[in-house]
């Protein structure tokens, strides 16, 4: 019977966490994980193929996302897309190391050439807070900017951070 009991409890408890989680919506949290909300027409190059749609980045989640036919989508990064192109903006796809792993992500690219500068673009998620404000009031979730993280890439090289500049001219040397 104790058995059963735990996992009642266990149940319990994920379905009121997963309705709570269910409960937070965009009226609820500041700011937004897109660096701008607007679908912008671009040009998806994968393969040798490409593909014009409405476009935009999620940069908390490092995700291109476009509608086709009506319907939403999302691009995830992987190294078979040559270059998302919107607006002003080339975002590409690479692999680098965060945190001692190693991922594929989109960068947007600043420069080209045999030395490409590159921007990773970054949005955290701030969960709110009960009276995180100065006047003691409940704080909302929000959607923070982080300042940009800069990567080179001498082709065919990896892509590597810039930590300073002296150190990426001695990379350089």
């Amino acid at each position: 019977m104790s058995k059963f009991n735990f996992l009642l409890g266990a149940l319990l408890l994920f379905t009121l966490t997963l309705a709570n989680a269910q409960t937070a919506s965009t009226a609820t949290i500041n700011g937004t994980p897109y660096v701008d909300e607007k679908y912008v027409e671009g040009v998806i190059y994968y393969g040798d193929k490409s593909l014009t749609v409405p476009i935009r980045y999620n940069a908390y989640q490092d995700l291109i996302e476009y509608t086709q036919n009506g319907k939403a989508a999302v691009l995830d990064p992987t190294l078979t897309i040559k270059r998302v192109k919107f607006g002003t903006s080339i975002y590409i796809t690479q692999e680098y190391k965060a945190n001692g792993k190693t991922k594929v992500g989109y960068f947007q690219q600043l420069d080209s050439g045999k030395l490409i500068l590159l921007a990773k673009q970054k949005i955290i998620y701030l969960p709110a807070k009960k009276g995180g404000n100065l006047d003691g009031s409940d704080q909302l979730a929000q959607f923070k900017r982080n300042p940009d993280t800069y990567y080179f890439k001498v082709d065919p090289g990896a892509v590597q951070e810039v930590e300073n500049i002296k150190s990426m001219i001695e990379t350089l040397s």
